[in-house]
């Protein structure tokens, strides 16, 4: 990757040593075996939280799903993860204004102090 950096004019020649301390990163989470996937699980996680502030901003409502059985939707959308795996899930859309009885009901929360621990 870095002499094709070089060839595209990305990376100059004399940096060429310094540039693979930008592979580094992905060696350290990378295990024996070439597993990637807790890094980039993790990863997942940074994009799915920008959908889910970007989904709040435009009023459209979504969840996260995690616990989904992995195994299943695998399988059943094999064709389009492309040997990717899933595993996270998002729903997103509208709630139905008179099917939803909770939506007007008054909210019941714990105080804060009473969730939240000051350190």
């Amino acid at each position: 990757m870095v002499d094709k950096g070089i060839e595209d004019k990305r990376t100059k020649p004399v940096d060429r040593e310094s540039a693979f301390g930008s592979f580094m990163f992905a060696e350290l989470n990378t295990d024996k075996t070439g597993d990637t996937s807790c890094w980039t699980k993790a990863q997942t996680y940074l994009a799915l939280g920008n959908t889910l502030h970007t989904l709040a901003r435009l009023k459209i409502d979504s969840t996260p799903m995690e616990g989904i059985d992995t195994e299943l939707v695998n399988e059943e959308f094999k064709k389009e993860l492309h040997g990717y795996q899933c595993d996270v899930a998002l729903a997103i859309g509208y709630h139905h204004p008179q099917e939803d009885k909770n939506a007007k009901r008054p909210k019941s929360r714990l105080n804060s102090n009473k969730v939240l621990v000051r350190i």
